[in-house]
């Protein structure tokens, strides 16, 4: 089995995750509203693998979230697994956060993920959901008006994240342990690289 760190820093919490040998269930750190989160992240990774008992050198995969989301979460959370990775010799293996999203949930239906965007909107993109299998995506990112979910979709998000009165589906893990999902599930890795997404550009108000 292999020994794995998974670090989610798209969003509005921190969140890290550590499964090494002989544990069924993943331990986990979550915080939130955090600053400098690099520090933070190995501060976690330090604390998870002494619990387990473990040297750090006994991590051999760090995942990580890549995107949509927050600009400076993003690019510190790939950094730091980048620099935890070259430390202790892992493999690193990054997933966009809508997909570690949608893979908070189990079940059979369609869904939408949401990550954080510019003030107001939102990222989303539509999932199709099945038991013990990666979500399917069902069409491109989108970037959304908070406002405007309130419908028949279902959506996912970080718990911290406002979507106003959309209808949320309910999570059956954590955003880290869902990265470690996708692992075990055998989803195909993504580049190792920022994913950014440009919204729509903001139009001046008009004139009276």
């Amino acid at each position: 089995m292999s020994v794995s760190l998974a670090i989610v820093v798209c969003g509005p919490q921190l969140e890290v995750a550590f499964r090494g040998p002989g544990q069924a269930v993943a331990s986990m750190v979550r915080l939130a509203g955090v600053s400098p989160r690099s520090t933070l992240v190995l501060a976690a990774a330090d604390l998870l693998v002494e619990d387990a008992g473990l040297e750090p050198s006994a991590i051999d995969r760090v995942l990580v979230t890549r995107g949509p989301g927050s600009f400076t979460g993003i690019r510190a959370g790939i950094a730091t697994a980048q620099g935890l990775a070259a430390a202790v010799g892992a493999e690193i293996i990054a997933y966009d956060s809508l997909l570690v999203q949608a893979a908070r949930c189990d079940g059979a239906f369609e869904l939408w993920a949401a990550q954080p965007g510019r003030r107001g909107e939102v990222y989303g993109r539509a999932f199709g959901i099945r038991p013990d299998a990666v979500p399917k995506t069902a069409g491109a990112i989108e970037v959304h008006a908070v406002d405007g979910l309130a419908g028949d979709r279902r959506w996912i998000a970080p718990e911290a994240l406002d979507l106003g009165n959309a209808r949320r589906a309910v999570p059956v893990m954590s955003a880290a342990e869902a990265l470690l999902r996708l692992d075990s599930l055998g989803a195909r890795p993504q580049p190792v690289e920022p994913l950014y997404v440009e919204g729509p550009p903001i139009q001046p108000a008009a004139r009276k």
